[in-house]
């Protein structure tokens, strides 16, 4: 739980930084790297986990071609719970995932652009499930246990792109953020992230 609350507050911390920064960014000239922080809602499911909640995402952003092909390393780490499910077992789980994603500008006017994006991650899902929740489904209160399940899988994604020229900030709303993996595994996400150029 402590180490959520760590992440969460350098999450804050980085944009919190990036606004700063980008109040001073007027026509400078910034290399072809930036750091990519972002906030986003959505559910995560498994074979043995289902729920609602929050994800933040951190990583590398690299220009390959023309402003237009980039390159995004990433982690991100989801907090879900069962809580907002009526038909699903208590159950409160992290969702880890490690990405490596390309994102093209499909279509770009000035500085607006429709993007998408695809890419291959590494899941760890792991947490508690409890002994209540969906009555119908069990004939008997099943005993709470602790999962830890691995799923290997690849994403894809759409949304829109604001880099002003000159400008030390580029904001992505990405409305869809799919990921799919062995095992049952799926997460869909709506997310806005920040680029903090260097």
């Amino acid at each position: 739980m402590r180490t959520n609350v760590y992440f969460f507050v350098v999450v804050i911390l980085s944009i919190l930084f990036a606004f700063t920064h980008a109040l001073n960014g007027q026509n400078q000239l910034y290399s072809k790297n930036s750091i990519k922080v972002g906030l986003g809602i959505g559910i995560s499911m498994g074979n043995n986990t289902e729920g609602s909640g929050f994800v933040y995402t951190t990583g590398y952003h690299r220009e390959l071609w023309k402003n237009r092909l980039r390159l995004n390393p990433n982690f991100s780490i989801g907090h879900y719970s069962s809580k907002w499910m009526l038909d699903a077992r208590d159950q409160y789980f992290n969702s880890i995932n490690i990405e490596t994603n390309l994102y093209f500008d499909l279509i770009r006017i000035k500085w607006f652009s429709l993007v998408i994006g695809c890419g291959g991650l590494i899941n760890n899902s792991r947490g508690l499930k409890g002994t209540g929740g969906d009555p119908e489904g069990y004939t008997e209160p099943p005993a709470s246990e602790y999962v830890n399940d691995f799923h290997f899988g690849g994403f894809l994604g759409g949304g829109f792109r604001i880099n002003p020229p000159g400008k030390r900030i580029a904001v992505n709303i990405m409305p869809v953020n799919i990921h799919v993996g062995n095992n049952y595994f799926a997460e869909f996400h709506a997310k806005i992230e920040l680029d903090v150029k260097l």
